[in-house]
């Protein structure tokens, strides 16, 4: 299977039903679908042993970047950190301009969005390809977050034991009549 073939779950479809959603089209221009692009042109330029330092970590503050994140994914998922993210992604996030890595992300995130990082890190890495997540999840101010994800397992090189994530999120606010 390409990585553009990667399933497409939702955090509710995954966890209780173990369904897959329907895949996403070539045509989209999501900010999850160009991270996995980027990723998918870093594999076919440098082979399978494309790693974190195929991903031009320096254009962190570029608009190509501002969406996407690096996770350190420890094998306990809940005590996996943030190392680097855009400012896009710090906006949408609440969080401050620079990560803080030595603090576990689920301290760091949005209560109602951590469990769609957890499950995201842990699939991507598990099953050793690009994970695309959609779904809705309900904030403590009674609105509902509509979300996108891609979540892309990368080593630090090749063989290594020490586990990333590389992707993109995005997401937007609607009343919770709008989004049912």
């Amino acid at each position: 299977m390409s990585i553009i073939d990667a399933p497409v779950a939702s955090v509710a479809d995954t966890r209780e039903t173990g369904a897959e959603a329907e895949q996403l089209t070539g045509r989209e221009r999501r900010e999850s679908e160009r991270a996995i692009r980027y990723w998918e042109k870093k594999v076919q330029r440098l082979g399978k042993s494309a790693t974190v330092a195929a991903l031009d970590l320096g254009d962190i503050n570029t608009e190509a970047w501002s969406h996407r994140f690096v996770i350190a994914v420890d094998p306990v998922v809940e005590n996996s950190s943030l190392l680097l993210y855009g400012s896009d992604f710090a906006k949408l996030l609440d969080l401050p301009p620079k990560g803080t890595p030595h603090v576990p992300m689920v301290r760091q995130l949005p209560r109602h969005l951590s469990s769609v990082f957890m499950q995201g890190c842990g699939d991507a890495h598990q099953s050793r390809q690009p994970i695309r997540m959609e779904g809705e999840v309900a904030r403590p101010d009674g609105k509902t977050e509509l979300y996108r994800a891609a979540f892309i397992p990368v080593g630090v090189k090749e063989n290594s034991l020490t586990h990333l994530a590389f992707g993109a999120f995005n997401s937007c606010v609607a009343d919770r009549q709008l989004a049912a």
